[in-house]
């Protein structure tokens, strides 16, 4: 088995391996911290999905609480999340040196069975050379960018725009609203008194002396007083309205006149004829006679 891996080199193909999985990892980060550091620095026109989702979940937690206390954390917490091409980006820079250890490793294991399966040959010097070679290689290709720096700098410009233009831009919203929606001049808590009120009533005391009547904001009233209780008073009696079905009230009111005409009719003859009645003229036999008697009188 061992001779198998020797013959076929094996060993130079893992190392192979390892050193274009550090390449390619090395690539990925620079591109990915690359990418970053140009839109933090415009983050708030940004398209990156990583900025548009710290855009929105600050806002969010700008109006649940008014503020975020620690901008730094918040930052770090998406920071530390954030993926790209299926892992996270911490896993690739680690995938960098892990890659240039293989190698180191796999060019020692190598060298270590060369010289147990067939002695001290040029193939043990030659495997343990490939992989410090190839070790050394992805480390210093690891180097050629600072991801630190990079990332410092991604860390620096989200936090300056979240603490310095965001919260700053959501405050001053927020005191619009406000004071929009409340009043021109702000109620007074209960037992609380304003400056202006308390001077006027400073001047009043030197003026007269005492005030005529202590200020009402300054009257609390004592738990020993019990609360008036007044009896419970009854409502006042109401008709209660006689509800008919409108169709029934009408067809009663149209029978109700049908009955009254008949009899209205039958009482009017009776009225015509007691107003038809002659009336009796007293007869003049009392003046007649109080006539005559006079003239016999006047005669005699």
């Amino acid at each position: 088995m061992l001779e198998f891996i020797l013959d076929k080199h094996i060993l130079f193909v893992l190392m192979g391996v390892m050193t274009v999985l550090g390449i390619i990892s090395k690539l990925i980060v620079n591109v990915t911290l690359k990418r970053m550091v140009r839109a933090a620095g415009n983050m708030n026109k940004s398209t990156h999905p990583l900025m548009r989702l710290v855009r929105a979940k600050f806002e969010h937690a700008c109006m649940i609480s008014d503020t975020v206390e620690n901008v730094n954390v918040f930052v770090d917490k998406y920071l530390y999340e954030y993926r790209t091409a299926g892992m996270k980006l911490h896993s690739w820079r680690r995938m960098e040196k892990a890659a240039a250890g293989m190698c180191l490793l796999i060019g020692a294991a190598g060298a270590a069975l060369q010289y147990v399966v067939n002695g001290m040959q040029d193939m043990v010097l030659k495997t343990g050379a490939a992989g410090a070679g190839l070790a050394i290689l992805v480390y210093l290709f690891h180097l050629t960018t600072d991801e630190n720096y990079r990332l410092d700098a991604v860390r620096n410009y989200m936090v300056d725009y979240l603490e310095n233009v965001c919260l700053h831009r959501y405050e001053k919203t927020y005191q619009k609203e406000l004071k929009v929606m409340a009043p021109e001049s702000p109620a007074v808590e209960f037992g609380a008194v304003s400056d202006k009120a308390i001077e006027a009533e400073e001047k009043k005391e030197d003026k007269q002396g005492t005030p005529e009547r202590p200020m009402p904001a300054r009257e609390v009233p004592s738990p020993s007083t019990k609360p008036e209780i007044t009896p419970p008073v009854m409502p006042e009696p109401y008709e209660v309205p006689d509800v008919k079905d409108p169709i029934k009230a009408m067809a009663e009111k149209a029978i109700g006149e049908e009955i009254q005409e008949p009899v209205q009719m039958k009482k009017e003859p009776v009225q015509i004829k007691e107003e038809k009645k002659p009336e009796k003229k007293p007869e003049p036999l009392a003046k007649d006679v109080l006539i005559r008697q006079i003239l016999e009188e006047f005669m005699a």
